[in-house]
């Protein structure tokens, strides 16, 4: 699964995503790449802040500069926590 080798996340999502009938492994390949994305993604979100406002703003499927993970801005909060 997610916390495995890509050789076994991509047989996770073929077999759960793709229902085992991909016939272009090239989305396979992609949606591999999109999940592992997001993965790093949201391991620089502050997790304090993730609780507090439940909300991701998730990276698009293809971007120019895949390699590129940017730091979210922080939201500011008053007293209340809000």
């Amino acid at each position: 699964g997610i916390l495995s080798d890509d050789g076994v996340l991509a047989a996770a999502l073929w077999r759960n995503m793709f229902n085992r009938q991909c016939e272009d492994p090239r989305q396979l390949e992609l949606i591999l790449e999109y999940v592992r994305k997001q993965m790093q993604f949201i391991d620089t979100l502050d997790g304090e802040d993730l609780l507090l406002t439940g909300e991701v703003k998730w990276r698009p499927l293809l971007e120019k500069d895949a390699q590129s993970i940017l730091k979210v801005p922080t939201p500011t909060y008053n007293d209340a926590g809000l």
